[in-house]
């Protein structure tokens, strides 16, 4: 109607506002929005929004259709205005504060909830921090997506002012320590844990661990050990599938961070 772009509008309506031509709902009202990225798919936002009303001469606050419209003033101001602090800043300084840890998304929830955090806020702001460099976001790795853990996804700090490769590292070895401590009664996250033991067993005898002798030290089914041999590849970067022989379905499995020598003598079978 009024041929202006929505960005314009919204900021002459601002300006309206805090000038009192207009009155302005007191809380924002957020609905969910859905961007095309069109080959990049899309995602989906919560956006805030207002409502609007010529203010009569000497009114500064109306009721109408449930929703209070104010007169400008300093506390009414919308904190993702950049006024007060957004949740986006809460989840930020939480981090930022607590730098030497890892938390999993709903754990940063459960610590905000005073605040007004829900657990959707927490990996829809914190997106554009990871782009930045600002925070390490870590889940289960397939080959083209991540998914999240059963408590979320795991984040934490990098460390800016410093080397950048040494900061990352440091978080990366943060969330491996979270991940190593957990106490879980889930089977699939001890099954994993196992393989990576038996894994580190066969590496500091200097030998290699193949998938029947991990298949064996599970005690389960084959295809639940191959789910498990699968997702500790996934979460533990140190890991490396080597196959000796081509077309061989036997997974050998060692840790490609200590580079040692492996040097089989001629009566293993794989």
């Amino acid at each position: 109607m009024t041929g202006l772009s929505k960005f314009a509008l919204w900021e002459v309506l601002r300006r309206c506002w805090k000038n009192g031509l207009v009155l302005r709902s007191d809380k924002a009202i957020y609905e969910p929005e859905r961007l095309n990225k069109g080959r990049a798919g899309s995602s989906r936002n919560v956006r805030p929004f207002h409502l609007y009303a010529l203010r009569p001469a000497g009114v500064d606050r109306l009721e109408s259709e449930g929703s209070v419209l104010v007169r400008f003033s300093e506390s009414a101001k919308d904190p993702r205005g950049g006024n007060g602090k957004s949740k986006a800043g809460k989840i930020v300084e939480f981090l930022r504060t607590n730098k030497g840890k890892a938390y999993f998304s709903k754990e940063i929830a459960e610590a905000l909830k005073d605040q007004g955090v829900r657990a959707g806020d927490v990996m829809g702001n914190l997106r554009r921090y990871e782009s930045k460099g600002l925070v390490y976001v870590r889940g289960y790795r397939g080959h083209d997506h991540r998914s999240p853990f059963k408590e979320g996804y795991l984040i934490t700090w990098i460390e800016q002012g410093v080397d950048r490769d040494e900061a990352l590292a440091a978080a990366i070895e943060r969330t491996s320590r979270t991940l190593a401590n957990r106490e879980s009664t889930n089977t699939i996250i001890q099954r994993i844990h196992r393989v990576r033991d038996v894994i580190l067993e066969s590496t500091k005898l200097r030998d290699l661990a193949s998938f029947n002798y991990i298949h064996d030290s599970l005690g389960c089914s084959e295809k639940e050990a191959e789910n498990a041999t699968t997702r500790a590849l996934q979460l533990y970067p140190d890991l490396k599938e080597v196959k000796l022989f081509e077309g061989t379905s036997h997974l050998i499995v060692v840790l490609s961070q200590q580079r040692l020598s492996f040097q089989p003598s001629p009566c293993l079978c794989v």
